[in-house]
């Protein structure tokens, strides 16, 4: 495992891509906002009048449609493809390949002319390039619709590092393609077509996400947070710069290595260059695929803070197993009930309670829909009784046994039963499924439910250490909370005191009768305690002071107080001060609900000018 100050040039491994064997990256096509609505209804109409006309002539032209698909998406740009994403996530597709490979989709964009990136850079540090960067490359490695990377050696720090710089128009587009998303909502909304989709919800998501992702303080700050929480595991983030870093500029450390897509790709291709390149660098991809999985439960579930967007293009493999992740344009986290209650979901598949994995999985949804739960619920434990099969098989391919495959089969069942998606746990969803992808890419034959089980083992382990090294704080933070109880009480009282004053005031003139009647049953009860605690008093007085009960109660009471067995003096103490206690109790009740204010004004007030 990697120390902290261990220096990232030695994990760096040797090449595995070439720079001239990637694909040159094409220039930008001239971007206008002026007439982007019809570009954009164009586009989506042509996709669709085109995937229908392959439809019909026949099953085979499913494929075609996909690519087509993707080719529209990435043409559209960033927002279009986190709006089919988040579908995705909240369909059975998701148990496709093409859902795996939407999900994996990145939005590929062309290089913008270098002058235009030194004028965004220079107005937004407010200095010439030259005097921050000794070494500028004009041709980025790296280019989507809304940003572009280049490599550049800072002047003062002589440090290689990536400058993100956001294209020009980006974030204009991006509002005018919210525009036209909010208008579809209330079209889709207005013919009531999928009415339980919370389309206002998914619309929010997708907005929030333009703060998230076109603002690169937020990066820096994601990027900062991660490096901090995986400190001690073998899992690098790249450091950034802030003094470098503004709203539309980020500069980071530049990690050189493997991406995962590149490995995926080399599989295919090249299988043999890629295992030399594996043994040279003395890389483990089944320990890479367990370290990645342990350190993103670790985020999501100890940290609650986690990468958003962690697919094969923003995993780095590094020497000796080690794993970097960039490009963190997308962190997120949960509230805490919702983290604790995924928590408890996925601990129990792990642990194959799927009944109370069922009962957790209804806590989650938003509202409950009109049908029969326990059918529902059948169906649920069908999905995940599978599953669990299809994970011990060792030869069965990774995404037939992958947790995206039967979160895809779990989608199907509620979608069927018209529960409403929760878009807010679109992120995390996400997460999972770019983890599943990772995985299949690096160990096929693990088992997910192992490895659940086992991180949860650990987590436990780690949770234990740690109050156990917190103790000496822990029992002093106790100790003052213990002197902090007769305030905290006194301020609950005066609280609880207000609150049913409040109460009180709502229900001004209901209820009357009803006041009177609840008062006479408290009386009662009070009477009766009152009468048994005095008789207890007097066979105490018999038994203990030899006093003569026979004058004061008659032969019949007498007999029935000598009947009672013999008790220590602690025991007739207790049962004493027990009925007093009762007692004070409902005669005070009593006298609450016999006062004319409560429950209706009093009459002299309510006459008063």
């Amino acid at each position: 495992m990697a120390k902290k100050d261990t220096p990232i040039s030695e994990l760096i491994p040797t090449r595995l891509i070439q720079p001239w064997e990637r694909p040159p990256i094409p220039s930008a096509a001239v971007r206008t906002k002026r007439f982007r609505f019809f570009f954009v209804i164009l586009q989506l109409l042509v996709l669709f009048l085109g995937n229908v006309w392959l439809r019909l002539r026949g099953q085979q032209s499913a494929s075609l449609c996909e690519k087509r698909t993707v080719k529209c998406l990435q043409r559209l740009g960033m927002l279009w493809i986190r709006a089919a994403q988040a579908f995705t996530l909240r369909g059975s597709v998701l148990s496709t390949p093409f859902g795996l490979h939407l999900l994996d989709l990145r939005d590929r964009g062309g290089a913008c002319g270098f002058n235009r990136i030194r004028e965004t850079i220079e107005g937004e540090l407010g200095q010439p390039l030259e005097e921050v960067f000794d070494y500028f490359e004009k041709t980025p490695f790296s280019a989507t619709t809304v940003s572009q990377l280049h490599r550049a050696r800072l002047r003062k720090e002589q440090i290689w590092t990536a400058v993100k710089i956001q294209q020009p128009l980006a974030e204009e587009i991006f509002d005018r393609d919210l525009k036209l998303f909010r208008r579809m909502i209330g079209l889709m909304k207005f013919f009531s077509i999928q009415s339980g989709m919370r389309w206002d919800e998914l619309y929010h998501e997708l907005k929030e996400m333009k703060v998230r992702e076109l603002n690169y303080y937020y990066e820096a700050a994601a990027l900062e947070t991660l490096e901090k929480n995986l400190d001690g595991q073998p899992v690098q983030v790249p450091r950034v710069f802030r003094r470098y870093c503004r709203e539309r500029v980020l500069v980071m450390e530049f990690i050189q290595g493997a991406l995962l897509s590149d490995i995926i790709t080399l599989r295919q291709e090249d299988p043999q260059r890629l295992e030399a390149w594996l043994k040279d660098n003395n890389i483990d991809p089944g320990k890479v695929a367990r370290r990645l999985f342990h350190s993103t439960y670790r985020q999501v579930f100890e940290h609650n803070f986690f990468h958003g967007d962690m697919n094969t293009n923003n995993i780095i493999l590094l020497r000796d197993s080690h794993i970097a992740v960039i490009e963190c344009r997308s962190a997120g986290s949960l509230e805490v009930e919702s983290l604790e209650k995924q928590k408890m979901f996925l601990r129990s598949l792990a642990e194959k309670e799927y009944v109370i994995a069922a009962e957790i999985y209804f806590l989650l949804a938003s509202r409950l829909p009109r049908v029969d739960l326990n059918t529902v619920k059948e169906r649920l434990l069908r999905v995940w009784r599978i599953w669990e099969t299809r994970t011990h098989i060792e030869y069965l391919p990774y995404k037939q046994k992958s947790l995206a495959y039967m979160t895809g089969q779990v989608n199907q069942v509620v979608h069927d039963s018209q529960f409403a998606p929760l878009w807010s746990f679109t992120k995390l969803t996400c997460t999972w499924v770019h983890l599943d992808n990772a995985l299949g890419a690096l160990s096929p034959d693990m088992n997910y439910l192992k490895q659940l089980r086992l991180y949860f083992g650990r987590a436990e382990s780690r949770d234990n250490f740690s109050k156990l090294r917190r103790l000496p704080s822990r029992l002093a933070s106790s100790l003052a909370a213990f002197h902090q109880v007769p305030k905290r009480t006194a301020e609950y009282t005066l609280f609880r005191e207000a609150l049913m004053r409040r109460q009180a005031q709502v229900v001004q003139g209901s209820a009357s009768k009803l006041d009177a009647i609840i008062a006479a049953g408290f009386a009662l009860v009070s009477f009766i305690l009152l009468a048994i605690g005095g008789f207890l008093l007097l066979t105490f007085s018999m038994r203990y002071l030899g006093i003569t009960l026979e004058p004061f109660l008659g032969r019949q009471l007498s007999w029935l107080a000598a009947q009672i067995p013999d008790m220590s003096i602690g025991v007739w103490l207790v049962f004493l001060a027990a009925f007093a206690f009762l007692y004070n109790f409902f005669h005070l009740h009593k006298k609450r609900f016999s006062r004319q204010e409560y429950g209706r004004p009093d009459n002299a007030a309510a006459f008063e000018p």
